[in-house]
């Protein structure tokens, strides 16, 4: 009797010994501990199906993650910063294809700005051509940079929280390499899987943070910011170039979004040549108050509009102008940039410039319902 409950004992043991080995080896562990990961990173508001749906669930490693403030804090900011990224595969004979999502949730307006004086305000959305509006009924654009087998997507979403309670904007970066596509972001499937951790964790974080916001539709698709090739003349720009006239070879040819009411809205003017001749933005909400801040920082200048000012040409050459909007606090914030020395300049540049500045700000602080933005003049 002892000898046959010792074999079974031995049985047994040989059993949970074989069925670890199953567990470990075949990737059980890996997916526990990435589900793990998953779950726990960002203060538990990443959605982890989606990120799955493009990392993976294996072989993923956090990065750097910090986490301060609250919505309801007087004194610091709500800032949230996680990452998350496929790992290099071991003794696989290949490296696992790179991958990589990086969120930061902010609180809207930067409460402790003098803490982050260095540094920008929120993170970036731009990119060489307008990122597009989000729409179905989120605020917020979709930014994206592809080259071969390479795909790199940046969707911010800001929300309205109740009042009394801030703003949040929660800003998604993937960048996923391994496709065997020539321009991977042309697949509507894959924009669309991109952008939805962006809104999916915005959700999450409105519920987290009692933002109470009210949210966008489930996405069904996303928008395609425009290429380098789908330029339009001047007279037929219908969207944020809209109402810009045409000047000689300077001036031929236009890159443009739809015109919407998201947060940062950009045309783009080049010459015959395709090369940029100016850039036109315009910031809304956390984003006007960002651009204040880096030229502040960057020019060592006071911040234009706390100095009294609403509309001029800064030191780095921008002209710019300001509107009021309804419910902001933060008036919206315009500008335009040229390539080229300023000092080489003629008067006719400069009026022309100006003329355009005044278009562009016009028609975005319309379709923003603010009101008419204050008139520049050259110096």
């Amino acid at each position: 009797m002892k000898r046959h409950v010792a074999r079974a004992g031995a049985g047994l043991g040989a059993l949970v010994l074989l069925a670890s080995g199953f567990f470990w080896f075949g990737g059980g562990y890996d997916r526990w501990s990435s589900g793990r990961l998953l779950t726990s990173a960002c203060d538990g508001v990443l959605p982890a199906d989606q990120v799955r749906s493009i990392l993976g669930e294996r072989h993923l490693k956090a990065g750097d993650e910090d986490s301060q403030g609250s919505l309801d804090d007087t004194a610091t900011s709500l800032r949230v910063v996680c990452g998350i990224s496929r790992d290099t595969e071991k003794n696989a004979g290949k490296p696992v294809d790179d991958g990589s999502v990086t969120v930061t949730i902010n609180g809207v307006p930067t409460l402790d700005r003098e803490d982050r004086r260095y540094e920008s305000l929120y993170p970036s959305v731009r990119s060489e051509l307008p990122p597009a509006p989000l729409g179905q009924g989120w605020n917020g654009v979709f930014s994206a940079g592809d080259s071969h087998g390479e795909a790199e997507a940046t969707t911010a979403v800001l929300l309205d929280c109740a009042p009394g309670r801030g703003d949040l904007l929660v800003t998604v970066s993937v960048a996923v390499d391994g496709y065997l596509d020539d321009n991977p972001l042309d697949n509507p499937e894959r924009r669309t899987a991109f952008a939805r951790i962006a809104t999916d964790t915005a959700a999450n974080a409105s519920q987290r943070w009692n933002c109470d916001a009210d949210l966008g539709k489930a996405l069904t698709t996303a928008p395609l910011p425009v290429n380098k090739d789908e330029y339009v003349a001047p007279a037929d720009a219908r969207g944020t170039c809209s109402g810009i006239t045409a000047r000689r070879k300077a001036v031929a040819r236009t890159w443009e979004s739809e015109r919407g009411t998201a947060p940062l809205e950009e045309c783009v003017l080049g010459d015959t040549e395709g090369h940029t001749t100016y850039r036109l933005a315009a910031h809304y909400g956390p984003y006007a108050e960002s651009a204040r801040h880096d030229y502040a920082e960057r020019s060592g200048d006071p911040d234009p509009i706390a100095s009294g000012q609403r509309s001029g040409l800064l030191r780095d050459g921008r002209y710019w102008t300001t509107a009021t909007c309804p419910g902001s606090s933060e008036p919206a914030f315009f500008s335009l940039v040229s390539n080229g020395d300023e000092a080489k300049r003629s008067d006719a540049d400069r009026t022309y410039a100006l003329s355009v500045l005044e278009v562009f700000a016009e028609r975005s602080a319309a379709a923003h319902h603010c009101t008419a933005p204050t008139a520049t003049t050259a110096p």
